[in-house]
């Protein structure tokens, strides 16, 4: 179980200075292969949508209050005095006047964006899609939020896994995120839902092999048997 009032979704929360402004909304997250998450994405906010652009940020950067009225991250430098991870890229869209530079920031190697990643089995079958990560008041994060829709059934449904139950592993020269929950366990899985308790689930251990039965008692071997009836007879 985790309490909602100790953690906050990632996605589209808002992000401000340490004067309580508001500077853009978090977008992604990217993490190592430890699982150690590395930089924020924020999209900047510019005028009616004209001159947003996403820029990634050191993860150290930031502070989180899950329970704040106002905006729950604040980043704790101003962002001027540090150094993007990347700077985005001209869009195509910019042709229109109200249209938002979008093009992401470049992903530093060794790191994987989260937003939107599949979740797979070491076999290569799909457990779900990231659409969220639980973060808490230690900048931790506790549980992501997985769109399991079609996994088992056609229906709209998500469910929260424990964090700790992602591993990354490098496939095709790329970082990519699995866990070990089979069908069943997503099937059994509560669902995640905004205004309920969180239930975090994590793939269930395999059961020990049973213990073997203890060796009978060995009898008498046949040469004995025949040695003890020969001496019998005389």
């Amino acid at each position: 179980m985790i309490e909602r009032s100790t953690t906050h979704g990632l996605l589209d929360s808002e992000v401000q200075k340490s004067d309580g402004k508001v500077f853009g909304r978090a977008v992604d997250m990217t993490a190592d292969a430890s699982g150690t998450p590395r930089l924020m994405i924020v999209n900047l906010q510019g005028f009616l949508g004209v001159g947003d652009r996403k820029v990634g940020f050191p993860w150290t950067a930031f502070r989180f209050t899950p329970n704040a009225k106002g905006a729950p991250i604040t980043i704790t430098v101003p962002p001027n005095q540090l150094s993007a991870a990347s700077q985005p890229k001209p869009s195509a869209a910019l042709a229109t006047p109200l249209a938002a530079v979008t093009a992401p920031p470049a992903v530093p190697p060794g790191q994987v964006e989260l937003m939107d990643a599949d979740v797979e089995r070491p076999n290569g079958g799909k457990v779900g899609r990231v659409i969220d990560v639980l973060i808490d008041a230690n900048a931790q994060p506790q549980a992501v939020v997985l769109d399991v829709s079609g996994i088992i059934s056609a229906d709209r449904r998500m469910i929260a896994a424990n964090w700790s139950a992602l591993r990354f592993v490098t496939k095709d020269k790329t970082l990519r995120p699995l866990m070990d929950l089979n069908d069943a366990q997503i099937k059994a899985s509560p669902s995640y839902e905004t205004d309920k308790p969180i239930h975090a689930v994590s793939p269930a251990l395999p059961a020990p092999p049973p213990a073997s039965a203890p060796a009978a008692a060995a009898g008498p071997s046949s040469s004995a048997v025949a040695a003890s009836t020969a001496r019998t007879s005389r």
